[in-house]
């Protein structure tokens, strides 16, 4: 039965995929578009090809690699302190809570122009903006996960007599996890964005900056080629993430059982 369900859900997948290329194949080859501004998938992929055989490529990815990876551990580290930090002591979470919305509510990309103003167009700045973006997801979701861990399981910890420090490592931790994963691989995602954005703003490398040049140069097919590259980039850090997340999800249903 898990088989059926997989390669369905595979079959599916494939063919839509073969209907969304097929569908720009038509509107290229029957000029109802001009491929002019679509290009084809045919040329993409040969684009693909040639761009992934330039040394400059490689080393843009890598620069735009390690400072998405840098943003997403900063960004999750500092979140998840402040999540815990706020859920503790309530006053300072009901005193921040308003500035905690206005922030979030933000559009971060837009601070890229005042970061590369501050840091230069290094690795710096393109770090702060992806870090404003990662770093309110995990604090949002580290207070939720904090906030709706099981009464039952509480009063059972305090029964057996728990001290707050076995409370806090042994349940109340645990139990937001799945949260705090799940913040995790949307930072994932978001870390690549908030990087991309301050390299198309400004930058000396990046697969953002790539594209810029790209498109600015009219070349549209090699424009769709770094975005695959991007979006390959995230999915590898997304799987990352759910790795993790699947071995969290483990270890709750490992503890499940023994209860």
């Amino acid at each position: 039965m898990r088989r059926r369900y997989e390669a369905t859900a595979w079959t599916v997948r494939i063919a839509a995929l073969l209907v969304v290329l097929g569908g720009w194949e038509f509107l290229s080859a029957t000029n109802i578009i001009k491929a002019f501004y679509i290009s084809d998938p045919i040329s993409v992929a040969v684009s693909l090809i040639n761009v992934l055989g330039q040394g400059a490529t490689w080393y843009n990815l890598w620069q735009t690699l390690v400072a998405a990876a840098i943003s997403l551990a900063v960004g999750s580290i500092l979140g998840v302190a402040g999540g815990v930090a706020l859920w503790r002591v309530s006053v300072l979470a009901r005193a921040f809570n308003p500035y905690i919305t206005l922030f979030n509510a933000l559009p971060r990309p837009a601070l890229a122009p005042l970061f590369i103003m501050w840091f230069g167009l290094g690795v710096t700045a393109k770090v702060f903006v992806a870090v404003t973006i990662v770093f309110f997801l995990l604090l949002v979701n580290t207070m939720a996960g904090l906030s709706n861990v099981d009464p039952d399981i509480l009063a059972l910890a305090n029964s057996l007599g728990a001290s707050r420090l076995q409370r806090f490592l042994l349940v109340e931790i645990p139990s937001a996890l799945p949260s705090i994963v799940a913040g995790l691989r949307l930072g994932a995602v978001y870390s690549v964005l908030g990087v991309v954005v301050s390299e198309m703003v400004a930058s000396y490398y990046g697969l953002g900056q790539m594209l810029v040049k790209a498109t600015n140069g009219f070349q549209v097919s090699m424009s769709f080629a770094i975005l695959v590259l991007m979006a390959a980039m995230a999915v590898v850090l997304d799987v990352g993430a759910w790795l993790l997340q699947r071995h969290v999800q483990q270890g709750e249903e490992s503890r499940a059982s023994l209860r």
